[in-house]
């Protein structure tokens, strides 16, 4: 099998976890929770295979995944992923989304690790039009359990170069051990736009204005 950062680069994408970033704007992310698909069953995980998009939004690239429900403790809902399937690396792609060129975005998920082995690190990257940028993102998992799994938000901000982007998100905790089916866990994915500072300022302005007129009232 390529490895992740060739499977990433050779399929034109990235990979990623994220989560939100506290504005009125909706998450662009479709199913950033992955609470949405056809499940099969009730068991505690399921095991998806490359071209794979039984998760809506999701499509399994390279390698396989756990689509996780009742295994351990999700961040938010009941479902959250596994980057590491059948003792390979995954890689997963959500659905494009739309972006204005030279705007700011916020990508922000939460992040946690197969608590079944003591350390977890995720390779996590974003393409924009033909810009590639890979951010990485460890999680030490020692001392959490499948029903405190002591989940972590992490994010980063990119400038938008086109008018759609992708966002990836893959394991490669693997490549320490490629036998090892223990991955980086993810769930509650987000992309919002940055508010510009001046949009800020003036949301400000009229907050400052309205308890102005509500002391003298």
């Amino acid at each position: 099998m390529k490895t992740l950062r060739k499977a990433v680069k050779s399929a034109a994408v990235s990979f990623v976890l994220l989560a939100s970033v506290g504005t009125a704007h909706a998450n662009l992310i479709t199913n950033g929770s992955f609470e949405d698909g056809l499940y099969p069953g009730t068991t505690p995980y399921v095991t998806v295979g490359p071209g794979s998009s039984i998760i809506d939004g999701w499509t399994v690239v390279d390698g396989s995944i756990d689509w996780i429900n009742t295994y351990w403790q999700a961040s938010d809902g009941t479902k959250s992923i596994d980057l590491a399937g059948n003792y390979q690396h995954g890689l997963i792609v959500g659905t494009a989304f739309d972006t204005v060129v030279g705007q700011t975005y916020r990508v922000q998920f939460d992040m946690a690790g197969n608590p079944d082995r003591p350390y977890n690190k995720s390779l996590v990257s974003i393409s924009t039009g033909d810009i590639f940028t890979t951010h990485d993102f460890t999680f030490e998992q020692a001392g959490n359990t499948r029903q405190n799994m002591g989940w972590v938000t992490q994010w980063f901000d990119f400038v938008a170069t086109s008018d759609s982007a992708e966002l990836f998100f893959g394991d490669i905790t693997n490549e320490l051990n490629p036998n090892e089916a223990w991955g980086a866990a993810l769930d509650n994915v987000r992309v919002d736009p940055v508010p510009e500072p001046s949009t800020v300022l003036l949301l400000g302005a009229g907050l400052a204005a309205i308890c102005f007129r509500r002391r003298k009232a």
